[in-house]
């Protein structure tokens, strides 16, 4: 199936007459078409209906009219539109993602349809989850950009170098090297600073017995890709190297007990054992990792809290740390997929301990 006959069967299988749709993420799921603006209607009968404005309707209609859309730039606001499709489909029933939707925006659309807005927490949503085989090429093609702009910075993260200005230069080589964005804020913190999970880079001077920590990503396609390196710069102490080999440990325990059918929390306690028995358990304070697509942060995760299974189609970080306030902290984070064939690490980048 495409995804416009995976919407109507959602659509279909809730019983529901249509489906509305005016996020960005899932407008881009919907159509393929990256950074489109507007509002699409999917009818349980498999009708897709696409409005966009004067801006983007001559790419669509070449992008979005072969998967089955009709295009059509509308004349009124989105709300009266969808309330005269409404009408002219008989449709009494109206799915929405509410948990992506303004309550602004909900009661505009309230006032203007006679259908009714039935809200729905695992629409698009669940079917994101699962990445098809041209969605985990784009991840790859992200990732690949961001492995090669980290190496292409490595020989100036020396002693002297300034953190803001480090970042900075990460993003200017992922762009030139393809990315059509930045996946989230670049996170480059160095000594004392690196034990902050999400620091924020700034007028620091890298120093020599440093740990660097670097968590970035870049994007291809509309999706992100998501990776942690943590370096040494001149020297390693016993200390920082314990720290650093438990880490990776946790993380091979967490990837090894990822796959279809693992329970969320689960494979967030196969990698959290490993640092809790070494003796830093009260130095990981957040969640083993987080799925990765259109958005960078998506469901299901590794979580103490998660009850959700893992199923083939899930690219899923695996991202443990070990954060000492007032001296370092150490995170290596790669993405993992689940294929029909078995699971792949799609970070290709080492990440032994390396001392610059």
């Amino acid at each position: 199936m495409n995804r416009l006959q995976k919407l109507a069967a959602m659509v279909k299988e809730r019983k529901a007459d249509g489906l509305l749709i005016i996020e960005a993420e899932d407008l881009c799921y919907a159509t393929g078409f990256v950074g489109l603006e507007g509002m699409v209607m999917v009818t349980a009968d498999g009708k897709g209906l696409c409005f966009t404005d004067s801006r983007y309707i001559e790419a669509a209609e070449k992008a979005i009219a072969p998967m089955g859309y009709q295009v059509i730039d509308p004349k009124e606001g989105y709300p009266a539109v969808a309330a005269q499709v409404c009408r002219e489909e008989k449709l009494e029933t109206l799915l929405f993602e509410d948990a992506k939707m303004s309550v602004a925006e909900f009661r505009r659309y309230e006032a203007a349809v006679p259908a009714r807005l039935v809200p729905v927490e695992d629409g698009i949503s669940r079917l994101r989850q699962v990445k098809e085989e041209v969605e985990v090429e784009h991840v790859v093609a992200a990732q690949r950009i961001a492995e090669k702009a980290l190496d292409e910075l490595l020989p100036m993260i020396r002693p002297g170098a300034v953190e803001r200005e480090l970042a900075a230069e990460l993003d200017y080589r992922m762009a030139r090297l393809g990315s059509t964005g930045v996946s989230f804020q670049t996170i480059f913190v160095s000594g004392a600073k690196s034990s902050m999970p999400h620091g924020v880079p700034g007028d620091k001077k890298i120093e020599a017995g440093d740990f660097v920590t670097i968590d970035f990503g870049a994007m291809a396609g509309g999706y992100h890709s998501d990776m942690t390196r943590t370096f040494a710069v001149g020297f390693a102490t016993d200390e920082m190297k314990k720290v650093y080999n438990t880490v990776l440990q946790a993380q091979l325990a967490g990837i090894e007990a990822f796959g279809p059918g693992k329970i969320g929390r689960d494979v967030d306690e196969a990698a959290r054992k490993v640092i809790r028995d070494a003796g830093y358990g009260e130095y990981f304070g957040h969640s083993l990792g987080h799925s990765v697509g259109l958005n960078i942060h998506e469901a299901p995760n590794a979580s103490p809290k998660s009850e959700a299974a893992f199923e083939i189609g899930n690219i899923t970080t695996m991202e443990p740390g070990i954060y000492i306030p007032g001296k370092f902290g150490v995170r290596i984070e790669d993405m993992v997929y689940l294929g029909k064939d078995g699971k792949r690490n799609l970070t290709l980048y080492p990440k032994e301990l390396t001392i610059l």
